[in-house]
């Protein structure tokens, strides 16, 4: 009996063990290599980079055409959510590579704010241009509806959604399903 109990305990802990491994993704986990990493990133951060550009756009139309505070909000938040969707369904590497290294670098992020946030402290508008600089360092990550649809489009492969990408897209098979 006693062995029994201590079998039982055992496949709970794995068990338990599993699902810590799947729901918890971390950068430095030895399931994907280096370039896997630098991919699912591309692809994970795609609808935010996106979101930034349009946030941008959206603040210097409200300067040039009075476009309402929410459509500077509401337009960024469903264009993150409409490319979040694409992404997920229609994940084309080729194109998430090439908007890495052009629009989406970090560095054209922070170059699109600062010049966006002078175009607006030029028109006086402090708290838009507040934000503009900001923008790239993640402060919108809460108002982010990719986080959320990822998280429930992930759902049926109860795991990570970084790591159901790789799932879905490759036919990744990782140890903690087992």
């Amino acid at each position: 009996m006693a062995q029994s109990d201590d079998e039982e305990r055992r496949e709970i802990a794995r068990a338990a063990a599993n699902y810590a491994e799947a729901n918890t993704y971390l950068l430095d986990n030895p399931y994907l290599d280096r370039d896997e990493k630098l991919e699912v990133e591309m692809w994970y951060q795609l609808p935010g980079g996106v979101m930034i550009h349009t946030f941008y756009i959206a603040c210097i139309l409200s300067i040039l055409y009075g476009l309402a505070w929410t459509y500077v909000i509401g337009i960024p938040v469903g264009v993150n959510a409409g490319i979040a969707i694409i992404n997920w369904f229609f994940y084309k590497k080729r194109l998430v590579y090439a908007l890495y290294v052009s629009v989406l670098h970090s560095w054209v992020l922070y170059l699109a704010g600062f010049a966006t946030a002078a175009f607006l402290l030029l028109k006086g508008s402090y708290l838009l241009a507040a934000i503009a600089l900001l923008a790239p360092l993640g402060i919108f990550a809460f108002a982010e509806p990719h986080l959320y649809l990822y998280s429930l489009l992930s759902v049926k492969y109860r795991m990570n959604a970084k790591y159901a990408f790789f799932k879905r897209e490759y036919g990744h098979v990782f140890p903690f399903e087992q």
